[in-house]
C-alpha cells in the first residue's frame, strides 16, 4: 500500500513538473505549408532567466522582444517575442530548431511551395511595408557614434549636472512611427529609455539605451571670498593665507565673520580668544571632500607712543618760561631805570691840581745827532731798530704824576661800570648820545692820549 501512494505521489510531481516545463519554455510556427513569397512567423514563449536559440535555413527578415537579436539566420531571445522568415527561396522542404535551458529542443519542417501564376486579371492591394529600423539616433544633439540600426541597445553616460536628457530618434522608413519612453528627469546611476519603431505593417522593433548619471564628485575648494571683523579693516588677499591685523589694547576676542566660495565647504576658528600682541587667530576651512586649508591673522596691539606729546608740552613750556623772563625783565627795567653817569671830568679840572709836590722819575736824556733825530728804539752800537720792550705800566709811571694815573683809573672803572649795567637799548641810547657829544669826547680822547703820550722837555723847565 505504502508503494502504491510512494508511485502515485512520484507520477503527480512528475506530471506538475513536466506541466512547469511546457509552459515555461515553448516554439511554434504559424503553418507548417506556406506559399512562396510570404512570410513565416514563429512564436517562442519564454520565462524571465529563460533563453532560447533559433536557426533555420530559411533568412531571418525581423525578430520582436526588447532584448532579442538575429543575424541572418539566427536569432537568440532572452524575453518573449516572434521571428519572422523569409520564404522568397525555391520551394521545397526546410527545416527550423530551437534549442534553450532546461534541455529544451525542437525542430519544425516547413514545405514552401510554388507560386502559381494565372492569366486572370486581379485587382491587387500593395503590400504593407515591415520596415521598422531606425536610421539614426542622437542624445543632446549629438549622434551615436557607434550606431547600428541592428544594434538594439546602447549606453550613455552624462556629468552629474545634466538632470534632463534630450533623445532624438529617426526611422529608417519614412511610414514607420517612433515612440520614445523613459524617465523625464535623471538620477544619479542608470536611466532607461525604451524607442519603439512600428512598421506601417504594424511589426515593431525596440531600441533601448542606458542613460548613466554620474555621481556628484565632492569639492576640494577650500578658498575664503571675504573675512570681516567689526570695527576693523583686514586688508583681505585672496591669494594670501597670513594676514596682519594691529587691534586696540583693550580688546580680547574679535567678531569675526567668513564668507567661503564653496557652499558646501565649512570653517572653524581658533585662538579668538585672550588675545595678545603677537596671537595668532587661526581660520581652519574644510572642504566638501574634507581637505583642509590653514589662514592665518596675526595681532599686534597698538601702543600709544606719548613721546611727541612729551616734546611738544616741553616746548611749549619752555616757551612760557621765555616770554615770562623776558616779561620779567622788561618790567624791571621800566621800574628800575639804570642811574645816571657821573660827568666826568675834563683834561682842565685835571690840570687844575697842585702836582708840584710828586715826585716824577726822570726820563734819560734824547741825544741828537747832526742834522736827525736820534730813534728812541734803535740799538746804540748798530743804530737799527730793536723792539721796544713793553710795559705799559712802568711807562705810565715814569709819563704820569701819581694823580693823574688815579684819574685816569677813576675814568676807566666808571666807563666799564656803565657798560656792564646797560643792555642793547641802553646801549643804542648811550650811542647816538655818544655822537651827540662828538665835541667833548674828542677833547676827552685826545687829552688821554696827550696824557699816554707826555714828554718832559728838559729839567730847566720843570724848574
Amino acid at each position: 500500500m505504502k508503494k502504491k501512494i510512494s508511485l502515485l505521489v512520484i507520477m503527480i510531481i512528475s506530471t506538475f513538473i513536466f506541466t512547469l516545463n511546457v509552459k515555461a519554455i515553448s516554439f511554434s510556427c504559424n503553418q507548417t505549408q506556406i506559399d512562396a513569397g510570404k512570410d513565416l512567423v514563429c512564436n517562442v514563449s519564454l520565462d524571465d532567466n529563460e533563453q532560447m536559440t533559433v536557426t533555420s535555413d530559411l533568412k531571418i527578415k525581423n525578430v520582436t522582444g526588447s532584448t532579442n537579436t538575429y543575424d541572418s539566420k539566427t536569432s537568440y531571445f532572452n524575453t518573449p517575442g516572434t521571428v519572422v522568415f523569409v520564404t522568397d527561396s525555391l520551394s521545397g522542404d526546410y527545416k527550423i530548431s530551437a534549442s534553450g535551458g532546461e534541455g529544451f529542443s525542437k525542430k519544425i519542417s516547413i514545405t514552401i511551395k510554388e507560386k502559381t501564376t494565372t492569366t486572370k486579371t486581379t485587382t491587387t492591394t500593395k503590400t504593407k511595408s515591415d520596415n521598422n529600423y531606425l536610421s539614426s539616433i542622437k542624445v543632446e544633439g549629438e549622434e551615436l557614434t557607434d550606431f547600428d540600426k541592428n544594434k538594439t541597445k546602447y549606453f550613455v553616460e552624462v556629468d552629474n549636472d545634466v538632470k534632463k536628457v534630450d533623445i532624438e530618434a529617426e526611422a529608417e522608413d519614412s511610414k514607420a512611427t517612433v515612440k520614445i519612453d523613459g524617465p523625464k528627469e535623471l538620477t544619479e546611476g542608470d536611466n532607461e529609455y525604451t524607442i519603439s519603431v512600428t512598421s506601417e505593417n504594424n511589426s515593431t522593433k525596440f531600441y533601448k539605451i542606458i542613460v548613466t548619471r554620474l555621481e556628484k564628485e565632492a569639492s576640494s575648494s577650500t578658498e575664503i571670498k571675504s573675512i570681516k571683523i567689526k570695527g576693523y579693516h583686514l586688508n583681505f588677499d585672496k591669494t594670501s593665507k597670513t594676514f596682519h591685523l594691529n587691534i586696540k589694547p583693550e580688546d580680547s576676542e574679535l567678531d569675526i565673520t567668513v564668507k567661503l566660495k564653496d557652499k558646501n565647504a565649512d570653517y572653524d576658528i581658533e585662538g579668538n580668544d585672550n588675545l595678545k600682541d603677537g596671537s595668532v587667530i587661526k581660520i581652519i576651512v574644510t572642504a566638501e571632500d574634507e581637505s583642509t586649508a590653514t589662514y592665518r591673522i596675526i595681532i599686534s596691539k597698538k601702543q600709544t607712543n606719548y613721546t611727541p606729546f612729551i616734546i611738544v608740552g616741553i616746548g611749549g613750556l619752555l616757551l612760557i618760561i621765555i616770554i615770562i623772563i623776558f616779561v620779567i625783565k622788561r618790567k624791571k627795567k621800566k621800574d628800575n631805570p639804570a642811574p645816571k653817569e657821573e660827568p666826568k671830568r675834563t683834561i682842565k679840572e685835571v690840570s687844575t691840581e697842585d702836582y708840584t709836590k710828586e715826585k716824577t722819575k726822570e726820563m734819560p736824556p734824547i741825544s741828537e745827532s747832526e742834522g736827525y733825530e736820534v730813534d728812541p728804539y734803535a740799538s746804540p752800537e748798530t743804530n737799527e731798530y730793536e723792539e721796544p720792550y713793553d710795559n705799559d705800566e712802568e711807562e705810565e709811571t715814569r709819563i704820569l704824576s701819581y694823580a693823574e694815573r688815579k684819574e685816569l683809573e677813576r675814568s676807566k672803572r666808571l666807563m666799564e661800570e656803565s657798560a656792564i649795567d646797560k643792555d642793547e637799548e641802553e646801549q643804542e641810547d648811550d650811542q647816538e648820545e655818544y655822537h651827540k657829544n662828538d665835541d667833548y669826547n674828542k677833547r676827552l680822547d685826545e687829552a688821554i692820549n696827550k696824557a699816554f703820550n707826555f714828554e718832559y722837555e728838559s729839567d730847566e723847565d720843570d724848574e
